[in-house]
């Protein structure tokens, strides 16, 4: 836990118990720490003052709890509780639409009542169930007596007259607030069960994945918005307290056939939008798909209204709008894909390895269980086998490791875990210990075959382990149901244990609170127990002796401490070290961890943490693969920022060529056929940015573009996200990056239409800024900018493809890595020459926190300013030998003279395969620096001005017109009188296989262009003599 200035605080121990002040009684979480931690012998949080009915009185000579049975006034303020990753004007759209609905959203119990439908109880036999209430303290008994006076004046209850009259209990909820549950088990067993349909699953998740966006809408307190059929039905829910007598007129909770009344109305009620396939339900979850955000607020609307006109009341904190990515019936959907929750194997999946032969006596149960899904399971699990024979030392190795990878591969894939039926026998195996839970859940297929639906585990917590049996038995299976109830809720179902008490807690009427509390929660479903003797629960068992935590620590402090220690290399190192047979000024321990003294060229020395073998791995993949698989130099720099290990830039190298996210989804650019001339480099930051904006892209919280800033100096990338590519949006965000850092002297962009409109230009005026425009279709001309581009596109690429993110809400993530890895031109990172610090991620400063050693330069400052005169130096050096060695081989481009004609290359502007590949003719009018041309179009819109380079026009020679045909032609005779046939013949053909091989060539070339900058050969030249027709045979 965190402490006050978020200092980490571990607890020894944990309690949960019953604090009594003068005037209330309040159930609390207690955790045992250090008594140098805090300086009062008990703390209590905001989380016990700030809770309902309760308030902290404090005058100067003392403090107090008081309940608040009354409130007669209160001051309310609207609080942004709704559960969206829309932004901006979309979400002031469903803000307004929820206000719009203000009276089907509620945040408390609802007290409207439903016109679609109504709950009926028969029962299969006329003898009433009449029981005598159970016994209640005084205390107890006032409480009771509020609760009823509250369902009263709602209207949800009535007194009552009737011949039923089954007993309440008083159970605390989490919050220290009273509940009050109506025991229904005898009324239960001898009610005739419904058989409405529940959706199928299997149908359900079938739909899903083609949809972008979801909704999903949470009744509230659904069961007491339907209201009973009749008399009949409402006398039969009638309860009994010490003072008292009273019927249900809204259905209540812990009725056997409430979830599946539930069903059938909520099903009826949205029939339009379920059959046209806009809506599904399940119980009290309603879900919305769309294809786009407009869809979406159209079907929402749809529902709402429907809702509305029905009389359902929806649970504001409970919904979701408009996400690209939820969890729904045990599935993961989202981004165009369907994929099993990880809660279903992360028991299995994360449970630690047997350290003992009791442990590995549970695995082979388990995986005996399941044996005929495990192909050669003998021969594969041998090796583990054989370590339970007597006298056999218990090793455990890599041969081991690799038998139980393989055992649990086979059972979290098909054809073990399965696809939930509710039409098939179904079963629910628990076990429980001191130690923590476990539940499997299964289904019977053809032949009598279980198959596994899903695991579930969990630890003890607190005082949890010191429960008697039978009470740990009982919370396991409600901590089962919990977790499975989207497959169990509505349907019958046989729960499984080796607790033969439990069997008799059934039919118990006193009962300790928290077990009451547990048994009114299992009425929601329909079971039968069955006793089995412990031996044929192995299964079971395995994850009630390995429980794992839902929240686990990826990364627990002193982990490279950890990992030396268990390291024998490592250990070896350490003792050499300290007995003087290692190089000392190679190695040195530091806090009792092994370092490296890493000493870059030009650089003093840092101390790095050594790895050790087995975890050299991981920290790879923590590196590469959640950096969004960053380059080589870039993933080793930033490893060796503070680890260490032999050979590891051939390791990253190796690792990251056998990648197969980066093969898949990183686009290698190829190099223009001309030669290039590149910048002149500032020599200070964010005097010169060069700006860049790409889209539209798939829409991400209502975003389309990104405008992507770069610093040529420091390389320092911004991306914002926009909305829209308008002259408003670039000054919203330009305005943001000058308030950081400053108004640069000159803004190099290319020739979009937003860039190149007046009030852009007006406004870039304004600020005293120049607006430079590279010539068209020559991106490398903003190189700068290009180049982040499409490192972007191929980190979001990753991110939204492999990681199934929104790329708007991991644009920061992406920029944050760009700016923290080093440069190999500037030979530092781009964060580092602004600010002087080298920067991390949030996970790097988890992974680093317990190894990273000051190795700081005394003066930041000067070291600064060091870096940024070297940095102009570099950028400098860098700038002929770059120039050089990328035009290496490079041909010159054409000449054209002043008042000629030519046709310009247009491939960027062509949207389809057939359209022509040349727009013109175009005459020149003016020779610009650096192979540019002027020119002004002939044709279409007459005299548009525009330029070019001239790798991409070709030249043109002007009409064919009779004049200059007759003109070709005239000295004929005198040419042909010298020429026989057959040296006609052969120029003929040396002619047509000329024209043969340059067409060729064409070819060859087109087909080594670019993707983002197709560009023409300077060969191909448009001839003005005739030639030959080729043969169309």
């Amino acid at each position: 836990m965190r402490g006050i200035g978020s200092q980490d605080i571990e607890s020894t121990s944990y309690v949960n118990t019953a604090l009594e002040f003068p005037e209330i009684t309040l159930e609390v979480d207690l955790y045992v720490v250090p008594s140098n931690c805090i300086q009062a012998p008990i703390l209590i949080g905001t989380d016990v003052l700030n809770r309902g009915g309760v308030t902290y009185i404090r005058t100067n000579n003392s403090q107090r709890l008081v309940r608040i049975d009354n409130v007669r006034s209160a001051l309310t303020a609207e609080v942004d509780m709704i559960k969206t990753p829309l932004k901006g004007e979309y979400k002031n759209r469903l803000l307004d639409l929820i206000k719009e609905f203000s009276k089907t959203f509620t945040t408390g119990t609802a007290t409207s009542t439903v016109k679609t439908g109504s709950m009926e109880i028969r029962l299969n036999s006329d003898v009433p169930v009449c029981y005598r209430p159970y016994k209640l303290s005084a205390d107890e008994k006032e409480r009771v007596r509020n609760i009823v006076k509250e369902l009263l004046d709602k209207g949800i209850i009535r007194e009552s007259h009737s011949n039923y009259a089954s007993p309440i209990i008083l159970v605390k909820k989490k919050n220290g607030e009273d509940r009050m549950c109506v025991d229904y088990r005898a009324l239960n067993a001898v009610t005739v069960k419904e058989r409405f349909p529940l959706p199928l699953i299997d149908d359900h998740i079938d739909k899903l994945g083609s949809f972008k966006y979801f909704t999903s809408l949470d009744m509230a307190t659904g069961f007491h918005q339907v209201p009973m059929k009749d008399d009949d039905s409402v006398s039969k829910t009638a309860f009994v307290t010490p003072e008292g007598h009273y019927e249900y007129l809204k259905m209540p909770y812990g009725l056997a056939n409430a979830p599946v009344v539930y069903q059938r109305i909520i099903s009826k009620t949205l029939r339009h939008l379920i059959e046209a396939g806009k809506v599904l339900t399940y119980i009290d979850d309603v879900l919305i798909m769309s294809n786009s955000i407009e869809d979406g607020f159209t079907t929402l609307r749809e529902v709402l209204t429907t809702l509305t006109a029905a009389g359902f009341s929806v649970s504001q904190k409970k919904c979701t709008f408009l996400d690209t990515q939820l969890e729904y019936l045990g599935r993961v959907i989202g981004h165009g894909q369907v994929r099993p929750s990880p809660s279903k194997t992360e028991a299995l999946v994360k449970s630690p390895k047997p350290t003992n032969v009791r442990e590995i006596r549970q695995f082979l149960g388990l995986a005996g269980y399941f044996r005929r899904y495990i192909a050669n399971y003998a021969s594969k699990t041998a090796c583990i086998a054989k370590l339970l024979r007597k006298g056999q030392p218990f090793n455990w190795g890599t041969e081991q490791n690799e038998a139980r990878d393989y055992v649990i591969k086979c059972l979290t894939e098909d054809p073990v875990l399965a696809i939930f039926d509710p039409k098939l026998p179904t079963e629910l195996h628990t076990d429980a210990s001191a130690l923590g839970y476990g539940a499997i859940l299964l289904q019977e297929h053809e032949g009598k075959r279980k198959r596994v639906v899903g695991y579930f585990s969990k630890s003890t917590q607190g005082a949890e382990s010191r429960y008697h049996s039978y009470e740990l038995e009982t919370l396991a299976i409600v901590r089962a149901l919990q977790h499975f109830r989207h497959y169990l809720i509505g349907i019958k179902f046989k729960i499984v244990t080796d607790c033969n008490s439990l069997k008799l807690t059934e039919r118990k009427r006193n009962l300790l609170p928290r077990v009451a509390r547990w048994w009114i929660y299992m009425q929601d479903f329909q079971f039968t127990l069955e006793y089995r003797k412990g031996c044929l629960m192995q299964h079971v068992d395995f994850f009630s002796r390995q429980p794992v935590n839902v929240l686990n620590i990826q990364n627990p402090r002193n982990w490279a401490k950890i990992a030396q220690t268990a390291d024998l290399e490592t250990q070896n190192l350490i003792q050499k070290l300290r007995e003087g047979q290692l190089d000392a000024t190679r190695f040195a321990i530091q806090n009792d961890l092994l370092y490296y003294k890493y000493a870059p060229a030009g650089e003093d020395f840092r101390l790095l943490c050594f790895i050790p073998k087995g975890h050299r791995l991981s920290l790879l993949r923590v590196f590469h693969d959640d950096h969004d698989h960053i380059g080589i130099d870039k993933t080793t720099d930033l490893i060796l920022r503070h680890f260490w290990f032999p050979g590891i830039r051939a390791f990253v190298k190796k690792y990251i060529s056998h990648c197969i996210v980066c093969l898949a989804h990183k686009k290698v650019p190829r190099a223009p056929n001309q030669p290039i001339k590149s910048w002149t480099k500032p020599d200070t930051p964010f005097s010169v940015v060069h700006v860049d904006a790409l889209g539209p892209l798939t829409e991400s919280n209502g975003f389309k573009y990104i405008l992507v800033v770069v610093d040529p100096f420091s390389k320092y990338c911004i991306l914002y996200a926009l909305y829209r590519q308008d002259t408003e949006e670039l000054k919203r965000v330009f305005t943001n990056a000058i308030s950081l850092f400053g108004t640069p002297f000159t803004i190099v962009c290319d020739r979009a239409r937003t860039f190149e409109s007046t009030s852009f230009q007006d406004w870039v005026a304004s600020l005293g800024s120049a607006l430079h425009f590279i010539t068209p279709e020559m991106h490398r001309k903003n190189g700068q900018v290009e180049r982040y581009c499409r490192t972007v596109l191929n980190l979001l690429r990753i991110e939204v493809n492999n990681k199934g993110a929104s790329w708007s809400d991991v644009l920061w993530k992406v920029q944050l890595i760009l700016n923290i890895t080093k440069q190999s031109t500037t030979r530092a990172s781009p964060l580092q020459l602004l600010t002087g610090v080298e920067g991390t991620t949030p996970v790097l400063r988890s992974l680093v926190r317990d190894v990273a050693l000051e190795n700081c330069h005394p003066n930041r400052e000067a070291l600064m300013t060091l870096r940024r005169q070297r940095t102009a130096e570099l950028l400098a050096a860098n700038k002929q030998k770059q120039d050089n060695y990328v035009n290496e081989g490079r041909r010159q481009p054409r000449t054209f003279e002043v008042g000629s004609f030519a046709f310009v290359n247009k491939s960027s502007q062509s949207t389809g395969k057939l359209d022509s590949g040349m727009r013109g003719p175009y005459k020149i009018v003016r020779a610009l620096p650096h192979h540019r041309y002027e020119l002004k179009l002939l044709s279409g819109s007459y005299g548009k001005k525009t330029q070019t380079a001239a790798e991409h026009m070709v030249p043109w020679g002007g009409e064919w017109t009779p004049a200059v045909c007759e003109a070709f032609f005239s000295n004929d005779d005198d040419e042909l009188t010298g020429v026989n046939e057959d040296q006609a013949q052969g120029a003929h053909e040396e002619e047509e296989q000329r024209g043969h091989a340059e067409e060729s060539g064409n070819d060859k070339v087109e087909g080594k262009q670019a993707d983002e900058d197709v560009q023409l050969s300077g060969e191909a030249v448009l001839e003005i003599s005739p030639r030959p027709v080729p043969s169309t045979q």
